[in-house]
Parts: C-alpha cells; sequence; structure tokens
C-alpha cells in the first residue's frame, strides 16, 4: 500500500480535519503518517491521530532549517500551514528551497499580504476588492491590529475621544473601519488547484462563533454578486491549496471583505462535507490524478461540540 507523509503547521487541535484526510486516504487505498509542528512535543487533541514534533516560531530564522530537517528525517512529502504565521513561513521557505516535499501554500507575496491586514486592506482596494469604509466623523468604529488572528484586541471605539486616546496608546499599528452592525458574516471556502486553477468553492454563513472561530453555520447557494467577488478573488494569481474568504452583507446587499486567509479555515470540514473534498484534493494532486469536479454543494447546518482528551503523565 502506497504511503504518504504529511506534516501540518499547528494542527493542534483540528481533529476533525485529520480525520478528514485519513478518510480519504483509506478511499483512494494509501496510508499515512501524519505529523504536526508544535512549539514543545507535549500533549495535544491532534497527538491522537499525529505524531508531534517541536519545532521553533514560525517566523525564526530557525524554522527553515528545523523543516527541511524534519523533511529529511521523517521523509515527508506534502507540507501544510494551519496558521497565520505558518502560511508566511512555508511559503517563504518554498520560494527559496529546492526540497522535494510540496508545499501547499500560496505565494509568498499573497500570504505575506494577507499576514498584514494593513497591506490587505491596500491590495484589496488595489484590486477593486470591496472592504469596511472608514467615513470620517462616522462612529462607532472599529480598531483592528494589523498582525493578529481570531478577533484578538479588536476594540469598538464610540466617538472622537475615545479614538484619540486608543490611537495614543496603540500607536499606528491599528486599522480603523466604520462599524457595520446588522451584518451577515460569511465565510467562503476555495480550493485552488497546481493544475486546474479554482476547483470549486463552498459558502457558509457563520451563526456563532466564539473568540473569532465559528461553531455554528450553514451552507448555501451564493447569490449573483457573491459569485462575482469569488470569481474576482479567484483569479488572482499566486493561491493554491485552500483559501479561506470571510465577508460580511449588510441590509442593503453590498459586501465587505474583512480577510482572506490562505490556509484551512476552523469550519473547513463543513465545506468538506458539503461537498468539495478537499482533503481529496491536495491527495490526489500529490498523486499526480486527475481532480474530479465537485459534485452538488450540500446544504448543510454544522455545529461543533467539545471533544475530550486524555494523557496520562
Amino acid at each position: 500500500m502506497k504511503e504518504i507523509s504529511i506534516l501540518f503547521l499547528g494542527a493542534a487541535k483540528r481533529v476533525s480535519l485529520l480525520e478528514r484526510f485519513e478518510l480519504a486516504a483509506s478511499l483512494l487505498g494509501v496510508r499515512l503518517r501524519l505529523y504536526s509542528c508544535e512549539l514543545d512535543a507535549g500533549f495535544y487533541p491532534i497527538s491522537a491521530l499525529a505524531k508531534v514534533l517541536a519545532g521553533p516560531p514560525f517566523l525564526s530564522e530557525a524554522f527553515d532549517p528545523w523543516l527541511q530537517s524534519a523533511i529529511d528525517q521523517y521523509q515527508l512529502q506534502i507540507v501544510i500551514p494551519n496558521m497565520d504565521a505558518a502560511t508566511v513561513a512555508l511559503s517563504r521557505f518554498a520560494k527559496n528551497s529546492s526540497s522535494a516535499a510540496w508545499a501547499v501554500v500560496s505565494s509568498e507575496m499573497l500570504c505575506e499580504l494577507m499576514y498584514d491586514k494593513l497591506t490587505a486592506d491596500v491590495f484589496f482596494r488595489e484590486h477593486q476588492i470591496p472592504v469596511p469604509p472608514d467615513t470620517p466623523g462616522k462612529f462607532p468604529k472599529i480598531l483592528k491590529p494589523r498582525l493578529g488572528f481570531g478577533a484578538k484586541n479588536i476594540r469598538i471605539v464610540r466617538d472622537a475621544r475615545q479614538l484619540e486616546l486608543e490611537a495614543a496608546s496603540s500607536g499606528s499599528g491599528d486599522i480603523l473601519q466604520d462599524f457595520l452592525s446588522d451584518v451577515q458574516e460569511t465565510t467562503v471556502d476555495i480550493y485552488v488547484s497546481l493544475r486546474h486553477g479554482v476547483r470549486g468553492y463552498v459558502l457558509r454563513d457563520r451563526i456563532e462563533v466564539s473568540d473569532g472561530e465559528v461553531m455554528v453555520c450553514r451552507t448555501r447557494s451564493p447569490r449573483p454578486e457573491e459569485e462575482l467577488l469569488i470569481s474576482r478573488i479567484g483569479e488572482i494569481p499566486g493561491w493554491q491549496g485552500c483559501i479561506t474568504l470571510q465577508y460580511v452583507t449588510d441590509s442593503h446587499g453590498s459586501l465587505y471583505v474583512i480577510e482572506i486567509n490562505p490556509r484551512f479555515g476552523g469550519g473547513a470540514t463543513c465545506a468538506i462535507e458539503a461537498g468539495l473534498d478537499m482533503s481529496s484534493y491536495i491527495l490526489l494532486e500529490h498523486l499526480n490524478t486527475e481532480l474530479p469536479q465537485p459534485g452538488r454543494i450540500r446544504h448543510l447546518i454544522m455545529s461543533r461540540a467539545r471533544r475530550d482528551f486524555f494523557h496520562e503523565y
């Protein structure tokens, strides 16, 4: 039986995602050896499926030599990022390395741009991708740090005085936008193939969110304006693998892009279950096998629940 070795970067809690890879592999008749790079070799939920490798911080100078050593030692064939910093680190490695391992990551330029919310905002505007406005004198507003994830350190500013105080304490490291109320948050999981470009996508409205991570979502068909937005983003050269687009729709039907993460999103398993089998696509591309067209995208509701893991020490 053919064996494929995959390293995930920062997949500590992505048990359901790795289970999807295991299922896809079993249907293809291959065996997987799974690894996950974490800051230490301690116990993580993912330990139930993958061997945890202790590695340096993704953006440190030590990461590239560590990754090359891990590829050589464990004969890794595929490397997949699962955190924002990991997309930047892996894209840099892929650009500068001649390793035979396939880095399933977008271009260094796109990963760098999307990692920094300020450069991402400039990039979106240059490509006529709508973003939330910053209307002079209009409050409330939100302040978002340039770097970060999971809605951490986002603040609501109620008036000009509060804005002045926040600006004085945080310096120039924030993005200022109008606070948009009465909006629908939507995530789009897009798979971009090496050979075929955009292979398919799934929309899922975010119904319940905890610390920036979706807990309940619902898939649905896109509206024409959403198809246009997704097409415009998909045509940008340099994407590869799973791309997670997030935007909001206001009460007037206007769309505003919040961010694009060039990696699997926390709720990507919902898209896989709905019919966009991104785990199979990655394995098939590695095996140099033709990718099937996505079938009918199922309309699903996903609700996430706690799952307990135990380790005797």
